[in-house]
């Protein structure tokens, strides 16, 4: 994905020029939970819950005519394993508007995967493609379902395979939570972005507009009361959603402070035992002493950012006093 950078970088901490990578680059190398029924839908996949997420290296180097290598990072390279079957995965998320040219881009990215995982003998080399599919950010009417990336050999034959496309503005908050699209959901904001210079202007407006992210908590955290979803990746949809929505709102500052203050405040109201508690369980079920030393260091870095967060609160107080 290719974030424009913003010539005028504020000092605010929640500012990230590549927030859109790192939101989806985070979801998927971090959140099992969320990235297992993702691939399930994208793919027409019935991943179980015993289903396992390997990552691979995202760091390709794609050759050019010149003999120059350029390197390039995918936004995600996996496999996962279910019932002994391993299928290896390439996801792409693209915050720029559809033309079709990003197909070029995977298909690069698809033959260095392929190639790094070359099966070489005397007289054949075996490439195996991953499954690859693409996340668009932006709607557009221009984009299809799917579009096939398709090869021709020397003799003429062809071979292809399929990419499907998935647009976050086909998808309403029914459909998110119905199909458990969690990693959708810090993208949301995208569906109003042409809408946010007069909802920042119109309070009314405003307020309809807060009113669709207090539907979408209060879903996630009744998601995360059922057990369908974990505190540590309940937690990284608000702060995701949170820094999304922050660079995605620079212009829009009612929008901004109302989006931050909102959703902050539901961070802090996390119990961070919760997170903690979870991760012990987790770890002695699975027998890994090291499961719990990092859930320990969540809780550590969870703690330390409430801190920070009502150390602010109080620096806000006290000027405002």
């Amino acid at each position: 994905m290719k974030e424009k950078e913003n010539e005028s970088m504020p000092s605010d901490s929640l500012y990230s020029d590549t927030a859109y990578d790192d939101a989806f680059r985070t979801m998927e190398g971090r959140c099992d939970d969320i990235l297992i029924p993702f691939v399930s839908y994208m793919f027409g996949e019935k991943y179980g819950k015993g289903a396992v997420v390997k990552r691979l290296r995202n760091e390709h180097f794609v050759e050019h005519k010149d003999s120059v290598d350029e390197k390039r990072i995918t936004d995600s390279s996996f496999e996962i394993i279910y019932n002994d079957v391993t299928k290896l995965y390439h996801l792409e998320c693209e915050s720029s508007k559809y033309d079709g040219t990003i197909l070029i881009r995977i298909f690069e990215y698809d033959s260095q995967i392929a190639k790094d995982n070359a099966e070489r003998s005397l007289s054949s080399i075996r490439l195996r493609f991953p499954n690859s599919g693409l996340l668009l950010l932006r709607g557009t009417d221009k984009a299809p379902d799917k579009a096939s990336i398709v090869m021709e050999a020397p003799d003429g034959k062809e071979m292809s395979y399929e990419v499907p496309i998935m647009k976050v503005s086909d998808y309403s908050i029914e459909d998110i939570f119905r199909e458990k699209l969690y990693m959708l959901i810090p993208f949301y904001i995208f569906n109003y972005e042409k809408q946010l210079p007069g909802i920042n202007d119109n309070e009314n407006d405003l307020d309809s507009f807060m009113e669709r992210f207090r539907i979408i908590v209060n879903k996630l955290e009744s998601e995360l009361d059922k057990g369908l979803l974990s505190a540590s990746s309940y937690s990284a949809i608000l702060k995701l959603t949170r820094t999304v929505a922050y660079k995605m709102t620079m212009n829009q500052k009612n929008v901004q402070r109302k989006v931050g203050d909102f959703v902050g405040g539901k961070i802090l109201d996390l119990p961070e035992f919760r997170i903690y508690d979870q991760g012990k369980a987790e770890g002695k079920a699975e027998g890994r002493a090291e499961a719990i030393k990092e859930k320990d260091a969540e809780i550590s870095r969870i703690v330390a950012a409430k801190d920070a967060r009502i150390k602010e609160l109080e620096e806000q107080l006290a000027a405002k006093g």
